[in-house]
């Protein structure tokens, strides 16, 4: 309420950010929410996305233009596209491995926006657009794979399902190559 009645407040202000290693809302800095495990009731959603759909549902309640998913996923993550690129065939891995350790040693998060990749270093952001479709999605690397070729990116079901690829099981993709607004890295070290 108090943001509300701020002059200078304009619903184009609100955010989805990350906070603490959280998915969380913002408006001119102040935080109005972050997403905890506990706070998950749909065990669709992930906890970004739950954050985004938040965030939307506020801007739309006060006549603002909700933003797109991978618009959201930039907010979010503080990226910005590089010059280069990936193409290939998607498949999607789900819940025999969900809560099994990736490659980089985190549990496996059927949910989570993530994806296996044979040589991109851990941590890499991209772009994944389904070239069927024109769905596209942010993910992170946090795995190794696909083992079945001529397949050259796993993603996590939930990606699929932001892709509307779940059914097909294998998509044509492009997937530019992302990095921190805030800390850009060399195209050399990509």
């Amino acid at each position: 309420e108090e943001l509300l009645s701020q002059p200078d407040f304009e619903p184009s202000d609100l955010e989805p950010t990350i906070v603490d290693g959280k998915p969380a809302g913002v408006a001119k800095g102040k935080i109005l929410f972050k997403i905890g495990q506990d706070m998950l009731t749909e065990e669709e959603l992930s906890p970004e996305l739950l954050a985004i759909k938040w965030i939307n549902n506020l801007r739309l309640a006060l006549n603002a233009r909700p933003l797109e998913l991978v618009e959201a996923q930039e907010k979010m993550h503080d990226l910005v596209p590089t010059s280069n690129s990936i193409q290939g065939l998607a498949s999607w891995y789900g819940p025999y491995f969900h809560g099994r350790l990736t490659a980089n040693g985190e549990s496996y998060n059927q949910l989570a926006m993530t994806a296996a990749h044979p040589s991109l270093p851990f941590n890499t952001y991209l772009r994944v657009t389904n070239l069927d479709n024109d769905d596209s999605v942010i993910v992170r690397i946090n795995d190794r794979g696909p083992y079945i070729p001529p397949r050259s990116l796993d993603l996590s079901l939930g990606a699929a399902r932001c892709l509307n690829s779940e059914h097909s099981g294998v998509i044509p993709y492009k997937a530019e190559i992302l990095e921190s607004a805030s800390d850009p890295k060399g195209e050399e070290d990509i």
